[in-house]
């Protein structure tokens, strides 16, 4: 069965200054990093940024907005992580009238997600992944328990 959605963005985006994790021979996502993210999309990245973001509850405004993920080209499953994000905070079903803002809201999410992300990797370089691996165990440790 087809969802419809109401006022979807035609792009999901992130801050000019975020370009290069995205895009490029150096990127995060690009097959031959030695990244968590080798192999990945940008969908992916963005996912996991925002999901990031919003469980440190932190988000941020873009700089220089950069609109380079179709929101055409993700699944559903992944549309509906992006608007899950906003519904969270919102008590009002009827936002899914507008889309478009959810979706900004999912942004500023993934901004601040972002900037987590580069700080912790240039903080533990390599061992980055090890450090990220016992932080989503405790996370879900903690959600399983109740305790968050």
């Amino acid at each position: 069965m087809a969802v419809r959605h109401f006022n979807e963005p035609r792009d999901l985006a992130y801050s000019k200054q975020h370009s290069g994790l995205f895009q490029g021979k150096d990127s995060w996502i690009d097959k031959n990093s030695r990244g968590i993210f080798a192999g990945r999309t940008q969908r992916d990245l963005f996912i996991f940024a925002m999901a990031l973001g919003k469980y440190r509850k932190q988000k941020s405004d873009l700089k220089d907005r950069q609109a380079n993920i179709p929101v055409q080209t993700m699944a559903e499953r992944q549309k509906w992580a992006v608007l899950s994000i906003s519904l969270a905070g919102n008590n009002d079903l009827m936002c899914l009238k507008d889309e478009n803002t959810l979706y900004k809201e999912a942004e500023r999410y993934a901004e601040e997600g972002l900037k987590i992300l580069q700080s912790h990797a240039d903080k533990w370089g390599s061992e980055y992944p090890k450090f990220l691996e016992a932080e989503l165990k405790e996370i879900l440790q903690k959600s399983e328990s109740g305790t968050e």
